[in-house]
């Protein structure tokens, strides 16, 4: 049945990296809950980009994906705790893009880009099947996060940590 769900995944909008989102994750879900059966609509409300705990009843496809963000946490938190300490680590080269960008806000794009692309890649062999849709959501909440970050409100949250008070 790879072609289950044909309707409601050709209805909804493309996500893009680099654009606004068109769909909130509660439209995204409303639609959903219409159109698949109780076990797909139950797995795919259960997808939480946040949660890296691998589940013995989780799809395959949302195990690659915890398994994916735990190692791309890990090795993170390793390579921040060397530079925190001072320690001549080499960066592995496919941590030089997030690590060489000037400002927390573009390294956690960078950081979500690799998110991104992994995404993308747990894509191949779903069309129109559950495991199409949890991509989809996957991606929606990534999308989500990035939409998420206000550069004038983070500035203006900076200024007032720093503000020095005269008087």
């Amino acid at each position: 049945m790879g072609d289950k769900y044909y309707y409601l995944i050709a209805s909804l909008p493309y996500l893009d990296f680099e654009k606004d989102t068109p769909i909130t994750r509660e439209e995204f879900l409303e639609e959903s809950k219409k159109w698949l059966s109780a076990e797909d609509f139950r797995q795919l409300e259960d997808v939480d980009i946040n949660d890296t705990e691998i589940k013995k009843d989780d799809p395959d496809l949302i195990k690659g994906w915890k398994g994916f963000d735990l190692e791309l946490r890990e090795e993170l938190a390793r390579i921040r705790q060397a530079r925190r300490n001072n320690l001549n680590e080499k960066i592995p080269p496919s941590f030089l893009e997030v690590f060489n960008k000037t400002t927390p806000l573009l390294m956690e794009k960078e950081i979500q880009k690799k998110r991104w692309f992994f995404i993308q890649e747990l894509e191949f062999g779903h069309h129109f099947d559950i495991g199409a849709l949890l991509v989809y959501y996957l991606k929606l909440q990534a999308k989500e996060r990035l939409d998420s970050f206000d550069r004038d409100k983070g500035k203006e949250v900076f200024e007032e940590m720093c503000e020095v008070s005269y008087g």
